[in-house]
């Protein structure tokens, strides 16, 4: 496995994305397949505090990865 690359179905994280984005971005992820509007709001909030444009670019691509 390489380094970055999470549980089966998650994409490795890219170097250099905060390891608090990266998992933020994880859950909202799942949060978005349950179809939980609070907790994506929830965890927006989160990722605000330490998201930077690589970890939004990042979270772009999760999400339309599940297209």
């Amino acid at each position: 496995m390489s380094p970055g690359a999470g549980p089966a179905g998650q994409a490795a994280r890219p170097p250099g994305i905060d390891p608090r984005a990266s998992e933020a971005i994880d859950h909202i992820v799942q949060a978005v397949r349950d179809g939980n509007d609070a907790r994506i709001c929830s965890l927006l909030a989160d990722l605000a505090a330490v998201a930077d444009t690589a970890a939004l670019l990042y979270l772009r691509e999760r999400l339309y990865a599940q297209r």
